[in-house]
């Protein structure tokens, strides 16, 4: 009879209130530093979405430019003459502001996740792990050394190869 006294787990009574964990949510997910870096996120979303909209506008207007009137003969000419080097500066510009505002989103989520508001914050972060490495093994210096000559040994032949196919070309080259 005293499981019936218990309060349900998904009744309100049973949720914690602990002061400690509602404090870190406002002021981690919902404070003005959230906010701020939130915004950049919603800066590169809003870019996206435009460029969405002005890609399909001019892939839009590209279709209907190349759409006979309807009395028109079939074998005649375009209406306007398509000029490729205008065409490829317009996919050009689209690709990179596509691009652009994509990287600005992504810029923005990564530093929101990774709760960093400046490049100063990412140095000493950047700084930090550093030394944290330092401490813990040393330096990986060694380690790449061998790895270097590991690959040099595996590569070696081939590179040796290349390099005197390049030698006598060079050669026959000087010889002409």
């Amino acid at each position: 009879m005293s499981n019936e006294s218990a309060p349900h787990p998904t009744t309100p009574e049973s949720l914690t209130t602990d002061s400690s964990r509602l404090d870190f949510v406002s002021t981690h997910f919902i404070g003005p530093r959230s906010r701020r870096q939130f915004s950049l996120f919603l800066f590169g979303a809003t870019c996206v979405g435009l460029s969405i909209f002005s890609t399909r506008r001019a892939l839009v207007r590209r279709y209907i430019s190349t759409v006979p009137n309807f009395y028109q003969q079939s074998n005649a000419p375009p209406r306007e003459a398509i000029n490729l080097r205008k065409e490829a500066a317009e996919a050009l510009k689209i690709a990179t502001i596509n691009v652009l505002s994509f990287a600005a989103m992504m810029t923005g989520g990564t530093l929101w996740a990774f709760d960093v508001s400046g490049m100063a914050e990412l140095r000493e972060r950047i700084r930090m792990m550093k030394k944290q490495r330092e401490v813990k093994g040393g330096t990986n210096m060694e380690r790449d050394q061998a790895v270097e000559r590991e690959f040099e040994d595996f590569l070696g032949p081939s590179l040796r190869k290349g390099s005197k196919r390049e030698a006598q070309a060079t050669e026959k080259s000087g010889k002409r």
